[in-house]
């Protein structure tokens, strides 16, 4: 421990410090519940709780060292405790990942680093540059909301964070996947980790820009503001790839970046192009313009937007080194995030879809990305959250009304409110209610009601938080899997076919 406080990143986050030389720490957290002899506590304020409020039970579960920013505090507490050495610092959350790099030795540093950010697409173009950059032959991993995937596969790691994990947890996934062998992340940048300082003190080799839209203004409460959180990664990247097609943030980008930088589009002129896109129930074929030069490509993806997500991908590649020719004959091998439009084959002579959709420009997408499939009826499950405002959710139903034969409407993470409140909330926002409307408070039960309701030749878009293996119910994070309610319907229904 005594070597964190003589590197330069420690000691510019540092005030003072009392209390005996510290011993040997061997773990560093902000969470008092994981403190274990020797631990170093780091005292953070989120927007619920503040780790000063911890200090007596890390101290109780053995923490050695604690470090916080409350001055007065930090002193009481060590009036109380001159056996243990308090680090008063100027920013706790700085702090953190400067006390967590040096802890892991700056281990990320041995890896190039992708930073992802935008409203819509990060964790699609996340995946794709992982599937895309593994074919490549470099072994790559990716970390958001589609939880951490390394060059095997995906890793089983806690999440504390949706998508963009806390300071200290990077520091310990980059360090595990050193030890993997892995050489490139691939990561999203979420515009609240930014503001937070989750990502204080790296730097990336690129970052990738998809889009901006209004989101997260119950956080950031202005367009502005939302936006200029979204810009402090290109403050930390040596690269840039930048989507043309917004017109939300790529100027803001482009006059304001002052390294090497790259752009994509499907409507304008740019380094990478695409156009004459025709969606077949296989994929999208399209013509791929670098640098004026055309080939014409095929990809297993469905959507304009994927398209787009496609380009943002291979722009990063090309960045990173690549021939264009090399990168086109890894498409056939291009791999979305779960829950991205995601077709599953489980289930004989019907069509299901997985997809994220849950606000009204998602929708507006999925049900142009449909367009091209060939169905009877389509039967529709959408879902409200708990966890968000509430004024969100009857957007839902105006962004869906008209739009299929049979709606189940569920929830998602209910948190603290009431299934049935929630989705009140969804219904109020159908100008008409729809004949065939189906309530069904638990998500499980709904994709089980939705499923009994399609027949042959019918398609089922199963939407929301479809890729997520929990549910947030009371403050507390179940366990939960699409997968099986969908495993255990098809044996039901095939037990009652056979009989």
């Amino acid at each position: 421990m005594e070597n964190l406080f003589k590197q330069s990143n420690v000691l510019e986050t540092i005030a003072f410090v009392v209390g005996p030389s510290p011993a040997t720490v061997h773990s560093i957290t902000y969470d008092s519940r994981k403190v274990t002899t020797n631990s170093c506590f780091i005292c953070i304020k989120g927007q619920h709780v503040d780790g000063h409020q911890y200090i007596d039970s890390a101290i109780k579960n053995g923490a050695q060292v604690i470090v916080g920013s409350e001055k007065e505090l930090m002193m009481d507490w060590y009036f109380k405790r001159p056996d243990r050495t308090f680090v008063v610092v100027h920013d706790s959350k700085k702090a953190l990942a400067s006390f967590a790099s040096a802890f892991y030795q700056n281990k990320h540093k041995e890896l190039a680093l992708t930073g992802i950010t935008g409203t819509n697409g990060k964790t699609t173009i996340t995946a794709y540059i992982r599937s895309l950059v593994n074919a490549l032959g470099e072994p790559t991993a990716s970390i958001g909301t589609a939880g951490v995937w390394d060059q095997y596969g995906k890793i089983n790691v806690e999440t504390t964070t949706p998508t963009t994990p806390e300071s200290s947890d990077l520091y310990t996934l980059f360090d595990q996947l050193r030890e993997n062998k892995t050489t490139h992340v691939a990561m999203e940048a979420t515009s609240i980790a930014l503001e937070q300082g989750r990502l204080h003190g790296l730097q990336f080799d690129i970052a990738v820009h998809s889009n901006l839209r209004p989101e997260h203004l119950d956080f950031h409460n202005t367009m502005e503001h939302y936006r200029n959180a979204k810009l402090k990664l290109f403050q930390q990247a040596n690269k840039a790839v930048v989507n043309l097609d917004d017109a939300g943030m790529s100027a803001a980008i482009i006059n304001s970046f002052q390294g090497e930088l790259w752009t994509y589009s499907i409507e304008q002129e740019a380094t990478v192009m695409a156009q004459k896109l025709q969606t077949q129930q296989s994929g999208t074929s399209f013509d791929l313009i670098v640098h004026g030069k055309r080939y014409s490509v095929m990809a297993p993806i469905f959507g304009e937007h994927n398209v787009a997500n496609l380009l943002a991908a291979v722009t990063t590649c090309m960045v990173k080194g690549y021939a264009i020719e090399e990168i086109i004959r890894c498409f056939p091998l291009v791999k979305g995030a779960p829950g991205r439009f995601q077709l599953l084959t489980d289930y004989p002579g019907r069509q299901l879809i997985f997809d994220f959709a849950h606000s009204p420009f998602a929708f507006e997408k999925l049900f142009h990305t449909i367009k091209p499939f060939s169905y009877k009826r389509l039967i529709l499950l959408i879902a409200g959250i708990g966890v968000r405002p509430s004024y969100l959710r009857p957007e839902i139903a105006k962004a869906v009304e008209g739009k299929a034969d049979e709606i189940v409407v569920t929830v998602d993470h209910p948190g603290d409110e009431d299934p049935e409140t929630v989705m009140a909330d969804v219904i109020s926002g159908f100008i008409n209610k729809p004949e065939h409307l189906h309530l069904v408070g638990e998500r499980g039960e709904a994709i089980q009601k939705a499923l009994s309701l399609a027949d042959e030749g019918d398609l089922i878009l199963i939407t929301g938080i479809c890729m997520e293996n929990y549910q947030i119910v009371k403050g507390k994070r179940l366990p939960y899997d699409d997968l099986k309610h969908i495993h255990l319907f098809l044996e039901q229904d095939t037990k009652t076919t056979s009989t």
